[in-house]
C-alpha cells in the first residue's frame, strides 16, 4: 500500500496535471472559440490569479482553525474539476470567466493545506528532502500536462476541460485517505528546536524577500501560460514560426498552435522539476540571495529576447530560464514559511497568496499592454519590472536581517 507521503505526493501530481491541462487551453479557447485575444486571455487569467490569491488569504484563517484541513483540500479539488468541466460549456466571455475564476478559486483551499501537511516534518533537512519531492511531484504535473493538453485541444476543444476533471475526482481519494499531521508526524524534541535555532532564524530574516521574489517569479510565468501563447498563436497562423533562424518554415510548424506551445510550457515544466530536485538534496541556496538575483537577472534577458524571437529554440532556452526561476523562488518561499511551524499554514497560504497576485498582475498588465501596444512592447519593458523587484527584495532582507539581530 502506498505510504502517506506517496498518496499525497501523488495526488499533488494529479491535481496539476488537471490545473495545467485548464491553464494550457482556456487562452486557445478563448481564441478559436470566444474570438478573443491577448487582452481576454490575460483579463481571465488575471481574474483567476486575483481571486486565488484572495481564496488563498481567507483559508490561512479557515483552515488553520480547522480540526482537519484536508477535508477542504478534498473540497476544493472536487470544485476545481467541476466547473472547469463548465468552462468550455459556454460562448459567453462573462459566464467563461466567472467559471474560471471559480475553479481556480477553490485551489486555495488545496495547496496551503497540501504544503502545510508536507511541511509538519520537524527535521529541517529531511523537510527539505520531503519538500523537494513533493514539489517534484507537482511540478511532473505541470511540466507533462501540456503534451496532452494542446493535442487533446486540437482534437476537440472540450476534451481537456472534461480530463481534468476525471482527474480531480481521484486526486479527491488519494487525499481523503491521509492521516492527520498530528497522527504522522512526531513533535520536535528540545534538542531539535535548540540544533536548528539558528537555521529558523535566517529564514525569518529572508522569508519577507522570499515572498517578494516568489511574486516576481509568479508574474513572469503567468505571463508565460496566459499572454506568449498569443504570440504562438499569431506565428503560427502567419506561416513566421522557425525551429532556428531557417528560411521556410518546415510544414509541422504552420497549424496546430497549441501543440507548439505546449512544447514550450514542457520546457518551462521540466525546468521547474529539476529545480525542485536540486534544491531538494542540496543546502548552498539556504539564505543565499545571490543565487536567486543571478537567476532574476537571467530572466530579464529572457523576456526581453522572447519579445522579437520568431525560434522556437530561442524560446525554449527562455522558458527554460523562466521555469527555473519561477521553481526556485517558490521552493524558497514555501520552505522559508515553514520555519515557525506555529504559522506554517498561515504562512504557505501567504506564499501561494503571492502566487496568486503575481499571476493576476501579470497577466492583467502584459494583457493589455500586448492587445494596446503589440506583443513585444511589454517583453522589451521587462527588465526594468525586474530591476524594480530585485531592489524591493535586497530591502526587505535587509530589514529582515536588522528584525532578527
Amino acid at each position: 500500500m502506498f505510504t502517506p507521503f506517496l498518496r499525497i505526493c501523488l495526488g499533488a501530481f494529479l491535481v496539476d496535471f488537471a490545473v495545467m491541462i485548464f491553464i494550457t487551453a482556456m487562452p486557445f479557447y478563448v481564441y478559436s472559440q470566444l474570438g478573443g485575444g491577448a487582452a481576454m486571455s490575460g483579463g481571465i487569467g488575471a481574474a483567476q490569479a486575483v481571486c486565488y490569491a484572495l481564496a488563498s488569504f481567507g483559508s490561512a484563517w479557515l483552515v488553520s482553525r480547522a480540526k482537519n484541513g484536508m477535508i477542504f483540500a478534498v473540497a476544493g479539488a472536487i470544485l476545481f474539476g467541476f466547473f472547469s468541466c463548465l468552462f468550455p460549456m459556454s460562448r459567453n466571455p462573462h459566464v467563461c470567466m466567472a467559471t474560471a475564476t471559480i475553479a481556480m478559486a477553490s485551489m486555495a483551499l488545496v495547496w496551503p493545506a497540501l504544503h502545510a501537511w508536507v511541511g509538519g516534518e520537524p527535521d529541517v533537512h529531511l523537510r527539505a528532502k520531503r519538500m523537494g519531492w513533493f514539489n517534484i511531484s507537482w511540478s511532473c504535473g505541470f511540466a507533462l500536462s501540456p503534451l496532452a493538453a494542446g493535442p487533446l485541444f486540437d482534437h476537440d476543444y472540450r476534451l481537456p476541460f472534461f480530463a481534468l476533471t476525471g482527474l480531480c475526482a481521484v486526486c479527491a481519494v488519494l487525499l481523503r485517505s491521509l492521516p492527520h499531521e498530528k497522527d504522522h508526524y512526531h513533535p520536535a524534541s528540545e534538542e531539535l528546536l535548540a540544533a536548528r535555532a539558528g537555521h529558523d532564524r535566517a529564514s525569518e530574516a529572508h522569508l519577507y524577500s522570499a515572498w517578494c521574489a516568489t511574486f516576481a517569479g509568479s508574474v513572469l510565468a503567468t505571463v508565460t501560460r496566459n499572454v506568449f501563447p498569443k504570440r504562438i498563436d499569431e506565428l503560427v497562423a502567419s506561416g513566421e514560426l522557425r525551429f532556428f533562424w531557417e528560411d521556410a518554415p518546415a510544414a509541422i510548424l504552420t497549424a496546430d498552435a497549441a501543440t507548439k506551445y505546449s512544447w514550450l510550457a514542457f520546457a518551462l515544466g521540466a525546468t521547474t522539476v529539476l529545480s525542485f530536485f536540486i534544491l531538494g538534496r542540496t543546502r548552498r541556496w539556504h539564505h543565499n540571495a545571490a543565487f536567486v538575483l543571478g537567476l532574476e537577472a537571467l530572466v530579464a534577458a529572457a523576456f526581453w529576447a522572447l519579445g522579437t524571437t520568431r525560434s522556437l529554440a530561442v524560446m525554449s532556452l527562455c522558458f527554460i530560464v523562466t521555469g527555473a526561476f519561477a521553481g526556485v523562488t517558490f521552493f524558497q518561499g514555501v520552505y522559508y514559511s515553514m520555519a515557525d511551524t506555529g504559522q506554517k499554514h498561515r504562512r504557505a497560504a501567504i506564499n501561494e497568496g503571492a502566487v496568486g497576485l503575481g499571476g493576476f498582475a501579470g497577466s492583467l498588465v502584459f494583457g493589455y499592454l500586448a492587445g494596446r501596444h503589440g506583443m513585444a512592447m511589454p517583453f522589451h519593458y521587462t527588465p526594468v519590472f525586474v530591476a524594480a523587484m530585485m531592489a524591493l527584495q535586497m530591502a526587505l532582507l535587509r530589514h529582515g536581517r536588522r528584525r532578527e539581530d
